[in-house]
């Protein structure tokens, strides 16, 4: 392979899962990050390793690739997961009735699934109301953010070619030759000063910020700006992710992490990437909904509330009004998008997708990579 400069525009898990897959490829790789690592979404998630089952019933496709990559991970990242199990818990009879429909489109999506007594439930999760109707197994799991990218970084830094890290720097504007983006024009955020970075290729790993930067090329990207915030409780309320087993609705999850418990999560969109602040309303959501499921959680000591921002870009056809509070039907799949069509010859987004996907989204990517340079 000749000497391919690669500059990749973010760093949570999809940007440094590129990293490390484009620098063992042999390309040189460059990775710029407006903050610090991981201070974007893959920072601000719940920590779930999804078994895919929570999008099963809607969404056959994203349901199968997730359980299909949280049995990659399970065995490539061992030390950044957790295998916890998961329980989906129907607590009336309308939840009671949608576990055939969550059952049948599991089976379907060939992700694992098993119904088991509620008394052997609770026996499991002792902190589970006693309204619990029905439940069933599934194999979620969790996953450490930080960790993982931390881990890609590690190893795209110690490739025959090593990968540079620049964090705390702005893209500021890319230079062009003959349609395609010679060079890209960043400035550090701590002390003003503006570099230039030569490339080959740009990759847009940015996230929700991922139509910002395809703006700089001229190019237009819509995206949907989602809010999920989450509580971290003090206390160890469950050892298995918690579903409630319904349609996605907000305050449904509960993921056991290190002692604490994540309690997850709203939709509700929002005008900016930046707008993750997390309201009064959005808590009160949480604590209600969740303590329907676990009613300790009514007691417990909250430590902190965060929020992240979903990256979703906005369908074509979907209408503006519907998703105006929530985002729960659009597609959590993604997409690698080559910019050729649009005048740019050498810059690819990619959209959408899940932390549990990062690995097989890094691989797409690099796909594309290589049919042009390998």
């Amino acid at each position: 392979m000749k000497n391919v400069s690669v500059v990749i525009i973010g760093g949570g898990a999809t940007g440094t899962g590129i990293a490390r897959l484009a620098a063992e490829s042999g390309y040189s790789v460059t990775l710029i990050e407006q903050g610090s690592m991981a201070s974007g979404t893959t920072g601000h998630f719940h920590g779930m390793l999804h078994s895919g089952a929570r999008y099963a019933v809607n969404d056959t496709s994203v349901a199968a690739a997730c359980f299909l990559e949280n049995q990659r991970l399970s065995t490539i990242i061992p030390d950044v997961i957790r295998k916890t199990g998961g329980l989906f818990l129907a607590m009336n009879d309308e939840e009671a009735s949608h576990g055939d429909a969550l059952e049948n489109a599991c089976r379907a999506a060939g992700i694992p699934i098993e119904e088991i007594s509620v008394e052997t439930a609770r026996k499991h999760e002792p902190y589970v109301s006693n309204a619990v109707k029905r439940a069933f197994i599934v194999p979620d799991g969790t996953i450490d953010g930080m960790a993982l990218v931390t881990l890609n970084r590690k190893a795209a830094e110690s490739a025959e070619i090593p990968a540079r890290f620049i964090t705390n720097h702005r893209v500021e504007r890319f230079s062009f030759d003959n349609n395609m983006i010679s060079s890209v024009h960043v400035q550090d955020k701590k002390t003003g000063e503006n570099k230039t970075i030569s490339c080959d290729v740009v990759i847009n790993a940015t996230g929700v910020w991922t139509g910002v930067i395809t703006a700089l090329a001229g190019i237009s990207l819509e995206m949907m700006y989602d809010k999920g915030t989450m509580i971290v409780f003090d206390a160890p309320l469950s050892s298995a992710v918690l579903n409630r087993c319904r349609p996605e609705f907000d305050g449904d999850l509960l993921v056991p992490l290190d002692g604490h418990s994540i309690m997850g999560t709203t939709t509700r969109v929002v005008e900016s990437p930046d707008d993750n602040i997390p309201t009064q309303e959005e808590v009160d959501v949480l604590v209600r909904e969740g303590g329907v499921m676990v009613p300790s959680m009514q007691d417990a000591d909250a430590l902190r509330v965060y929020a992240g921002i979903r990256p979703l870009q906005k369908p074509l056809t979907i209408d503006t009004e519907t998703v105006h509070h929530s985002t729960r039907d659009v597609s959590r799949g993604f997409q690698i998008l080559d910019h050729t069509s649009k005048g740019v010859n050498n810059f690819i987004s990619v959209t959408g997708g899940k932390v549990t996907l990062y690995r097989l989204m890094s691989e797409k990517v690099v796909d594309v990579l290589n049919e042009r340079y390998a």
